[in-house]
C-alpha cells in the first residue's frame, strides 16, 4: 500500500512572511496611570521609544443649504465629519 503525501491548499503554498520576524525591541509593556498610555520597556526596565506614528484630526465640515427658490441661504450648520491622517 503506498501513500500520497498531503500537500497544502494551493493558496496556503502562495503565503509569505510579510515582514521580517526578530525578537521585539522590548521586553515588556506596562500601563502609565498618569496618562493612560502604554510604556515599552526593555530589559534594564528603561522606556524604549516605539518609533514614529501617525495623527488622526477629525474636522467638522459644515454646509450651506438653502431655502425654496427666490428665499436666503440658511446658517451655516455641521453636518459632517472629516478624519485627517498626518505623520508626526
Amino acid at each position: 500500500m503506498t501513500t500520497t503525501p498531503v500537500e497544502a491548499p494551493w493558496a496556503m503554498r502562495l503565503v509569505s512572511d510579510r515582514l521580517p520576524v526578530g525578537t521585539p525591541s522590548y521586553a515588556s509593556v506596562v500601563l502609565d496611570a498618569a496618562s493612560q498610555t502604554a510604556l515599552y520597556m526593555d530589559a534594564a526596565g528603561r522606556v524604549v521609544e516605539m518609533g514614529k506614528h501617525g495623527t488622526s484630526k477629525t474636522a467638522g465640515t459644515a454646509s450651506v443649504s438653502g431655502g425654496g427658490d427666490g428665499q436666503q441661504p440658511q446658517p451655516q450648520t455641521q453636518d459632517d465629519n472629516t478624519t485627517d491622517y498626518e505623520s508626526d
